[in-house]
């Protein structure tokens, strides 16, 4: 059984939140709002891992919205991601496209970006709290998908 975003946003605690990514990215709807959204998502996503905020710069599609990755946090109120991610783009001096193209290589021979990186992990919580609540206000800017189940396909039909 799908839901639609807007009937997931009436509850109060974040959920579905990468098919909710998924659906946005794949929709045709896009504006400030969708991107704010979207951006917060992917770098929730790229950076819940162990590379912790190190994670923006290396996962491609993070490293993608570089140039607006700061702006879109601190729009969806994640001011401490903003400030982390803005802190972290101020110790790399690349040009954003080149950010853009991939910099492991670059992260190989400077190696104190690791650690930089790991320092401003500490002063960020988890933004989901922030970026549900900017969707809940905001819901009349943002399309309202469907989002799928979690199970799809043959296993979903079969255990779902």
């Amino acid at each position: 059984m799908s839901e639609n975003l807007h009937d997931l946003l009436e509850s109060d605690d974040p959920v579905a939140l990468r098919r909710i990514e998924k659906a946005l990215i794949s929709g045709d709807e896009r504006n400030e709002t969708v991107d704010a959204v979207i951006s917060a998502l992917i770098w929730r996503r790229c950076t819940a891992g162990q590379h912790g905020v190190l994670g923006a710069i290396l996962n491609r599609e993070c490293a993608a919205r570089i140039s607006v990755l700061a702006d879109h946090l601190e729009k969806v109120g994640a001011t401490d991601a903003a400030k982390a991610m803005r802190d972290l783009r101020q110790e790399i001096p690349l040009e954003d496209e080149q950010i853009r193209s991939g910099i492991i290589d670059w992260i190989d021979v400077n190696p104190k970006i690791v650690s930089h990186a790991a320092t401003l992990d500490d002063g960020v919580d988890d933004i989901a709290p922030e970026v549900w609540s900017f969707m809940q206000v905001r819901q009349d800017n943002l399309p309202d998908p469907e989002i799928p189940d979690k199970r799809q396909g043959l296993f979903g039909a079969l255990f779902g």
